[in-house]
């Protein structure tokens, strides 16, 4: 089972601001994930594609008391490329 939100927010903002975003959509729902918790694992995937150069995240006290309120766990994939590779069309 899984669930799919996006923010809709565009890759110039930061993590940390598509993730408050998304507590928009969560946390209204907070009853039916804390019932959920206790069958399944709820979890944000945060998918990232930066340059070369690196990329460091910081989440504050307020985005992981929120996150640790709901039952939500996170997960970063973060993919380096030279130029935004994520908008080339690959074939």
């Amino acid at each position: 089972m899984s669930w799919k939100y996006e923010s809709g927010l565009d890759d110039t903002y930061s993590i940390e601001e598509h993730i408050k975003e998304l507590f928009k959509v969560l946390e209204p729902l907070e009853e039916t994930l804390v019932a959920l918790r206790d069958k399944y694992e709820l979890c944000i995937q945060c998918v990232g594609y930066f340059p070369a150069s690196g990329h460091g995240i910081n989440l504050n006290y307020e985005t992981i008391s929120k996150a640790a309120s709901l039952g939500l766990s996170f997960d970063y994939d973060f993919y380096y490329v030279d130029d935004h590779g994520h908008d080339l069309d690959y074939q």
